[in-house]
């Protein structure tokens, strides 16, 4: 072999070990995401498989699901109306939840107090909305109650995933109720800056108070 090929096959060589290694490289990055994304996939499975979580935080997930394909037209009233009636609904799933699986009985009471004011909610504000047409759109309002809904599932998503739930029924209730009624308060909040509707402004201005009032119940029987 003459030296002038033999520098040649050695350049070659060179090459094909620069490549074979970046090669190697890039596939170890690959596994390593790979690796990283059956791990997190495991424990998303792992968590969605345990119906002490799942049975609560199905009906909240369908709940924000439902509201995010609202069509909003912009007015305070209207709009909220059917948030609200929303929202309600899926507390109602919530406790039907409890009352059918809890077995904790200070928070069994809880949920069948609730029930029945969670219906009467329900049916305020179906009768208020369908007297309701959207007149007076409000850019401001939509855009802070997008950002309530947002927030709303990133806490879901985030609460799902991290320890704060258990496989006790009973303590996961607790803690998705009282992150529900928080989530009613932050809409019912912005709404009454924003709302002109009397029936529906009583209502938002009831709810927070109540809101606020079962959020401490719940904290002291966690205590």
């Amino acid at each position: 072999m003459s030296v002038k090929n033999h520098l040649q096959s050695m350049k070659t060589l060179q090459s094909n070990l620069v490549i074979w290694g970046l090669a190697f490289s890039l596939s170890g990055i690959s596994f390593a995401a790979c690796a990283q994304a059956t791990t997190s996939a495991a424990t998303s499975t792992h968590s969605a498989s345990d119906p002490a979580k799942t049975a609560l935080l199905t009906p909240l997930q369908q709940t924000v699901t439902k509201i995010k394909k609202l069509v909003a037209t912009g007015d305070p009233d209207f709009d909220y109306a059917f948030q609200a009636k929303i929202h309600a609904q899926g507390a109602q799933d919530l406790l039907k939840q409890e009352i059918q699986n809890g077995k904790d009985t200070s928070l069994l009471k809880m949920a069948k107090t609730l029930l029945p004011a969670t219906e009467a909610d329900i049916n305020l504000v179906d009768g208020t909305m369908r007297q309701l047409k959207p007149t007076r759109p409000s850019q401001a309002f939509t855009q802070q109650q997008s950002r309530n809904i947002e927030a709303m599932g990133l806490k879901l998503q985030q609460t799902g995933t991290s320890d704060k739930l258990t496989s006790n029924l009973d303590k996961n209730f607790a803690t998705l109720l009282a992150d529900q009624r928080q989530d009613a308060i932050d809409m019912a909040t912005t709404y009454l800056q924003y709302g002109k509707n009397e029936t529906l402004r009583t209502y938002a201005q009831q709810l927070i108070d109540r809101s606020k009032k079962e959020i401490e119940q719940i904290k002291g029987m966690q205590k």
